[in-house]
């Protein structure tokens, strides 16, 4: 997204110059020992902003979530519903209002993988190697975000809305100053009975009515292809030119929001929310680092990248899900598995 001028700079500086000759050393040092031991590259300072936004530009919910950048083990302070101001008199005294605050604890857990880079792409520009490494590592690490947002499981990774919304009995490590636990599976899941046209749309914006967020903002929508395109068949009519159009442009009608389509999500499931509302805590640390066991008969270079973030719904019942066409949600899902540390 650099204009010409920008790009020429970027890559002009003595930092970025090093480390793209760094990875070239290691590709081709790789493919002459088949191992390289003990060498890490940390990326630049100023190419870390680019992998952040290779992350967001990828991901397709970051953008509709509270992300803060926190060090260490965090603690999110949660400011409660804003209480009602009291009319009186002008010269009477002021009545005293009740703000509540609880706390949401956040750790970090890593998030990444390892991709293999072909030696032929090391040797090509500089702008190629860096477009190459980024948009890999932003488009793996960002998806699995989305993923987590929405069904993550809460043990060595975030807790998804859903997961959350599906619980039925407080969690037993809850933390002492956290807000109180409500029951959610009943009230926030809910599943929509058959229906078509306008009385579809009615009941959805009737399910998605249970999600209560006092200045609640960032209102999304997530949703497979299919259950998209089976919503906007249901608004498919003629203009007065006498083309067909759909009443669906990626925004809910009606009630409003965006929809981001994300294909981890069940046939007829519709996720709900205030993104303002989920916390996602960002920690510093993204490197790329060598592999000590190389595709070397591949004539590829491996290199791994790794985020680490935490999250949660700070205030869960901003949240709803619900299954279309009679269909029950489903509340978790599959992630890919950790082979790595089984």
């Amino acid at each position: 997204g650099m204009s010409p001028e920008r790009r020429d700079a970027f890559f002009a500086r003595e930092d970025v110059k090093g480390w793209l000759a760094n990875v070239r050393a290691i590709g081709r040092t790789v493919g002459q020992t088949r191992t390289v031991s003990g060498q890490e590259l940390l990326i630049p300072e100023v190419v870390l902003p680019l992998i952040r936004d290779s992350v967001n530009k990828n991901s397709k919910l970051m953008k509709h979530v509270n992300v803060q950048r926190v060090g260490g083990t965090a603690r999110q302070i949660i400011m409660g519903d804003i209480p009602e101001a009291v009319w009186t008199e002008m010269c009477k005294k002021l009545n005293e209002l009740k703000l509540d605050f609880s706390a949401a604890e956040v750790d970090g857990y890593k998030v990444g993988g390892y991709i293999a880079i072909c030696n032929a792409v090391l040797d090509d520009s500089d702008i190629n190697l860096a477009t190459v490494i980024i948009d890999a590592l932003g488009q793996a690490i960002g998806y699995a975000v989305d993923k987590a947002i929405v069904y993550g499981k809460g043990t060595k990774m975030p807790m998804g809305f859903v997961t959350r919304l599906a619980q039925t009995e407080a969690p037993a490590d809850a933390p002492a100053n956290a807000r109180e636990w409500k029951d959610l599976s009943t009230s926030n899941i809910q599943t929509v009975p058959e229906a078509t046209g306008s009385k579809l749309f009615a009941a959805i914006v009737k399910a998605a009515s249970a999600a209560k967020a006092k200045n609640g903002n960032g209102k999304f929508w997530v949703m497979n292809e299919a259950t998209y395109g089976s919503l906007m068949a249901e608004l498919i009519t003629f203009n007065s030119a006498g083309a067909i159009v759909s009443g669906m442009n990626m925004q809910m009608p009606v009630v409003g929001g965006q929809i981001e389509i994300l294909d981890f999500m069940p046939d007829n499931n519709i996720g709900f929310g205030y993104g303002s509302k989920y916390l996602l805590a960002e920690r510093a640390g993204t490197a790329i680092e060598s592999s000590e066991h190389v595709r070397f008969i591949e004539d590829q270079t491996v290199f791994k990248g790794t985020a680490r973030m935490d999250g949660m719904p700070v205030i869960e019942e901003a949240f709803v899900l619900m299954g279309i066409h009679g269909t029950a949600p489903t509340t978790s899902i599959n992630f890919t598995a950790d082979l790595a540390n089984q």
